[in-house]
């Protein structure tokens, strides 16, 4: 595993207080949405190489979900959030119920409904922290293995840079832990200029 870069001080506080805003508004959409008490841990903020990222999601064979979608107007990136599948199987229970196959057409379309208030929380709070109007597309769908997944942004970014920010963080469904997994992938000119609007010089 390739080992971690640590981001300074300054740009991890920037970050980290992206990551609690949306955090904190995604859990209180959910919580209304799920009909149930939702809490998430104050987010970790790392830079990793692609192939440490792979691990990070449990290899690079490991079944995932992954909401995706692109990011535009002032920001030019792509934002993800990624589960497993126990952790799409518990929150689609939470929604639906036990009678209802996350995998069948309506068990997907609650989970990637749940990716696309996590997302458009991160975005919004992302134009509050930056002053800038963002738009992001409709979020998709995508089953895979983690590797086979996280080779759409490799393609799209991995010649400007090889690597991710991941903001990490875990929430709780009436004390049922859920691991999630945010990630922005952007070149490196949007992303230091993401910076600079945040206050990080």
């Amino acid at each position: 595993m390739a080992e971690e870069r640590e981001l300074s001080e300054n740009v991890k506080n920037a970050l980290s207080e992206l990551g609690n805003i949306g955090a904190g508004n995604a859990a209180t959409s959910l919580s209304v949405m799920l009909a149930s008490k939702l809490t998430m841990t104050p987010p970790k903020v790392i830079e990793l190489p692609f192939d440490a990222l792979v691990q990070q999601l449990g290899g690079e064979e490991a079944n995932v979900v992954a909401i995706l979608s692109e990011v535009s107007g002032g920001l030019s990136a792509l934002i993800m959030f990624v589960m497993g599948f126990d952790e799409a199987k518990a929150l689609d229970e939470k929604l639906l119920g036990d009678q209802v196959d996350w995998h069948s057409e309506m068990g997907l379309s609650a989970v990637q409904e749940i990716g696309n208030i996590i997302i458009g929380t991160y975005v919004a709070s992302l134009e509050t922290l930056c002053g800038k109007k963002l738009r992001y597309g409709m979020p998709e769908i995508t089953i895979d293995m983690a590797g086979t997944i996280l080779s759409i942004p490799c393609i799209e970014f991995g010649a400007d840079s090889d690597k991710i920010v991941l903001i990490d963080s875990d929430f709780q469904v009436d004390g049922h832990k859920i691991d999630g997994h945010i990630m922005v992938f952007s070149i490196s000119d949007n992303f230091h200029e993401m910076l600079h609007d945040l206050g990080v010089e």
